[in-house]
């Protein structure tokens, strides 16, 4: 049994990408550029633009390909890099996409069921009434870098929560701010209790791993798990929602205000959801298993520095699917 696989890919000179997975076969891979402004993408050619080595799971650009090459990026050869000091183009620009056929994958990891993880908002939808989920993060939860409003990992989760329980509405009220950090959350609570939330997803953590110029975060870690633990404790009491904790992507490790700890941050989030009871959407375990696969920090990241592309906002969107009631 195979099924469609997509993923994006960012080429190198002529240095050979890994796929995420061993294609089932050489047969039916399809290759295609960045959208032109028109919207079309170029299709390219196999054995002309690039070259498939199936048993190795990888994929190169030939020399004289018509594929973008990331050695033109502003950010190329450098080993650290300011984004503020240096120009500033997208990975958009050099991001293709590579469909093809895969056989049976790794299973996602179990999660009890949702009646059990978020019982309050299962409860409501299973009898078909109206739920607010309300969003509450930076940038990544606004949806920035998403090509299109549906494809941010918080509507794609609400999409999921529709299609299992058809007979309820779900209503989405993004109050996710761009650049915020823990401290920021904090102070906006009495605005997300307002909302009456049903489901309140908690997503911080990248503008708090940001390094400081002395090496320290900008939010320490310790801070951190406070203000989380303070923000999914403060819901739950003053509102009748259930919370799910969400945690973040990483940054590109060559950005000047990437921490070296940034991990750190996601094991915090899981001790307030194991310390609370609170369920954890572990994005962070996802995003380093496509790292460990070969996924490069430049086809996961839009910007380059810590905004994830459709295909990342998807690896949000799997951490959070098993509390959408797949698993009743």
């Amino acid at each position: 049994m195979t099924r469609l696989f997509s993923e994006p890919l960012v080429f190198v000179g002529t240095a050979p990408q890994k796929l995420r997975y061993a294609p089932a076969s050489a047969d039916g891979i399809v290759l295609t550029g960045p959208p032109s402004p028109e919207g079309a993408s170029a299709a390219y050619r196999a054995g002309v633009d690039y070259v498939v080595d199936a048993e190795a799971r990888t994929v190169r650009r030939t020399e004289g390909s018509r594929i973008p090459d990331w050695r033109e990026h502003p950010h190329f050869g450098l080993d650290k890099f300011d984004h503020a000091k240096v120009p500033y183009r997208s990975n958009g620009d050099f991001t293709c996409t590579i469909r093809y056929n895969v056989g049976e994958v790794g299973a996602a990891a179990p999660v009890p069921p949702m009646r059990e993880t978020l019982p309050k908002l299962y409860r409501k939808l299973a009898a078909g009434e109206t739920v607010t989920y309300v969003v509450y993060g930076d940038s990544i939860s606004a949806g920035y870098e998403a090509s299109a409003p549906e494809l941010s990992y918080p509507e794609r989760f609400a999409a999921s929560l529709r299609s299992r329980f058809p007979g309820a509405e779900v209503v989405v009220r993004n109050r996710a701010v761009p650049g915020e950090g823990s401290f920021g959350g904090v102070k906006r609570i009495d605005d997300v209790v307002a909302l009456r939330p049903d489901l309140v997803t908690i997503a911080y953590g990248m503008n708090d791993q940001n390094r400081n110029p002395d090496g320290s975060n900008a939010t320490p870690v310790e801070a951190f798990e406070r203000n989380v633990a303070a923000m999914a404790t403060a819901v739950r009491e003053r509102s009748n929602a259930d919370v799910l904790l969400v945690t973040p992507c990483l940054p590109n490790p060559r950005w000047a205000y990437a921490s070296d700890n940034a991990t750190a941050f996601a094991e915090a989030i899981r001790r307030v959801g194991a310390a609370l009871g609170v369920p954890v959407a572990d994005a962070q375990r996802i995003w380093l298993a496509e790292l460990a696969a070969g996924k490069s920090h430049e086809s996961l990241l839009l910007n380059n520095l810590n905004h994830p592309n459709d295909y990342g906002h998807g690896l949000y969107a799997e951490a959070l699917e098993p509390y959408a009631g797949s698993n009743e």
